[in-house]
């Protein structure tokens, strides 16, 4: 028995999986989008069945992540390392032989429309522009999007399969996701666990060749309360719906928003055209700034505000909520 066959072998031995299913794993590539409390457990989860992925996140670990992010470690908070870099690291720890590409980017239509193929979508992401984006890239490319969310100790999973039942565009008016955040209703780790094992379990379904297995559900759960519910959604579906009925697909567009408030955050996002961290960063040493580099970020503070700078032209600004006065602060520091 070869080594790769060991290190797969009780998962193979699963009579749903088998040694065919475990050789198909190994030839799937997935795209996690978000590497927070979910991303992060669904990545492990994968990483760990033989599943190659592509991770994406625009974010830096912090401490209060470290309560339910389970691929990351105070070190990272304390360095504020980039969660797609944390995670790589960790992950090719724990499997070698996969094929894993992370990167640090907030993810729009420019980025999608250039990505090499991809088996499968896995929604880990804190933001319903994101997911639309996603569900109609997956609905564009003909592949399952596997939308996942949870707060509090509750959770919803539901899988969008082209040409099958109600996207989550059709359900968006019933689902409730622009009401309290992790930040706001905090969130306990088995409601995460459970949600992306729910998530990983309906993957594992579909790369393995077996979609007949699939739930076509939306399934709710409430750990704290007990309560669970299995809804069958297709009445739902929107026969005006832009993204699975006319496939106009509306979010597959390249103009984004120049700004963004991260959610649960009194942090705004603000987008720029930058050539290069270092040009930057010696424009704000000349002008007396004192700059904090790190071969991913650049970090100073302005009006006794917190700024990050990634590589993409992401400036980060801490300690404020409103988009105006974000813009003004990075004009002030980088010029308009």
């Amino acid at each position: 028995m070869t080594h790769v066959s060991k290190r797969y072998a009780r998962q193979a031995r699963f009579h749903g999986i088998g040694a065919e299913g475990q050789e198909r794993l190994m030839e799937k590539r997935v795209l996690v989008v978000g590497l927070g409390a979910l991303g992060a457990a669904v990545s492990d989860q994968l990483v760990r069945a033989g599943v190659s992925l592509v991770l994406v996140d625009r974010d830096y670990v912090e401490v209060t992540n470290l309560q339910r992010q389970t691929l990351y470690v105070e070190q990272d908070a304390l360095s504020e390392t980039p969660k797609a870099i944390a995670a790589l690291e960790r992950l090719r720890a724990i499997n070698s032989d996969i094929e894993l590409d992370a990167q640090i980017v907030d993810v729009s239509w420019d980025w999608l429309r250039a990505l090499p193929h991809v088996d499968l979508v896995l929604d880990a992401t804190d933001n319903v522009e994101t997911r639309l984006l996603l569900n109609d890239f997956a609905l564009d490319r003909g592949i399952p999007f596997l939308f996942a969310s949870c707060v509090g100790a509750y959770g919803m999973n539901y899988t969008v399969m082209p040409g099958e039942a109600p996207c989550l565009r059709c359900l968006m008016r019933h689902l409730p996701l622009a009401g309290q955040t992790c930040a706001t209703a905090g969130v306990v780790a088995p409601i995460v666990q459970h949600v992306a094992s729910r998530q990983v379990v309906e993957a594992l379904k579909f790369l393995t060749g077996r979609p007949e297995k699939m739930e076509r559900r939306l399934l709710i759960e409430d750990m704290w309360e007990n309560q669970s519910q299995r809804l069958d959604v297709a009445r739902l579906i929107d026969v005006s719906c832009p993204s699975c009925q006319t496939h106009d697909y509306p979010s597959l567009v390249s103009n984004r928003q120049q700004t963004s408030l991260l959610c649960g955050r009194d942090v705004v996002q603000v987008r720029r055209s930058i050539e290069g961290l270092a040009p930057i960063a010696n424009l704000l040493e000349r002008a007396d700034i004192a700059v904090k580099r790190t071969p991913f970020t650049l970090e100073w503070r302005w009006r006794n505000h917190r700024m990050l700078l990634f590589k993409d032209g992401r400036v980060l600004v801490h300690g404020v909520n409103d988009a105006h006065v974000a813009v003004a602060m990075v004009d002030e520091c980088l010029g308009t």
